[in-house]
């Protein structure tokens, strides 16, 4: 098997164990700041959008928790037939009314807007720092110690960004980390679930005001029984 040969019968398995390795790194002192400006600021735009993101679910919550507990009140109001006792439907009042206290302050100390405006000004800042890092290296004119104290001085304006943010960052840089199949995969999935992880209180509270509104119409019976039989006793 000739050299061309064995180059296209390994490539599939080249691509799919990551066996290339990671593309040769710079040693130039410029090009590592350069490396370094780049990565980062991708990094604090995939924080910022993360951010933003988180700030726009927990919002939903809240607006979703407040409906359901507008709606409780209301159908005893049209005394409509519900599937729930009274006493229980009170008492559901006040924990929709809670939990809606609890993650309204929750998204206020958070402050998920605020912080995800910072990042992306950081970020942008850092995106401006290298194309005038660029432009200086075309012209031969670099003072390192300059843009490096810039570089520093910007990234010390925001938060940290997190490993999810970074190794996203190494995902959207294929001409500086060369990481395919497998371990493409597993990136992707590690950013996934870190991603997910924050969301999973509001997908819990969603789940159970949606299983108590349903039972409340009588479109399901989950929970009817067990909340009848609390009251009985």
């Amino acid at each position: 098997m000739n050299e061309a040969a064995k180059k296209w019968y390994m490539a599939p398995f080249v691509w799919l164990f990551s066996l290339a390795g990671n593309k040769s790194l710079p040693t130039d002192q410029v090009e590592v700041l350069q490396r370094q400006v780049h990565i980062t600021a991708k990094c604090r735009y995939n924080a910022s959008i993360r951010l933003k993101r988180l700030g726009q679910g927990t919002f939903l919550t809240t607006v979703v928790l407040s409906l359901g507990l507008v709606l409780v009140p209301m159908l005893q109001l049209a005394k409509l037939r519900v599937a729930y006792p009274e006493p229980v439907l009170n008492s559901l009042q006040i924990f929709l009314a809670v939990a809606v206290l609890v993650y309204s302050i929750i998204s206020a100390t958070a402050n998920y807007g605020t912080r995800a405006r910072v990042l992306n000004d950081c970020a942008d800042r850092i995106k401006h720092l290298g194309a005038e890092l660029r432009t200086a290296r075309k012209n031969g004119d670099v003072n390192l110690t300059q843009f490096s104290e810039r570089y520093h001085g910007i990234t010390r304006d925001s938060e940290m960004h997190t490993r999810a943010d970074y190794a996203l960052a190494k995902l959207q840089a294929p001409d500086l980390f060369n990481i395919t199949g497998l371990n493409r995969f597993w990136s992707r999935t590690v950013v996934l679930v870190a991603e997910a992880l924050p969301y999973l209180p509001s997908i819990a509270l969603l789940a159970i005001e949606a299983v108590l509104v349903t039972d409340i119409l009588g479109i399901t019976a989950r929970w009817t029984p067990f909340m009848k039989a609390l009251v009985s006793a």
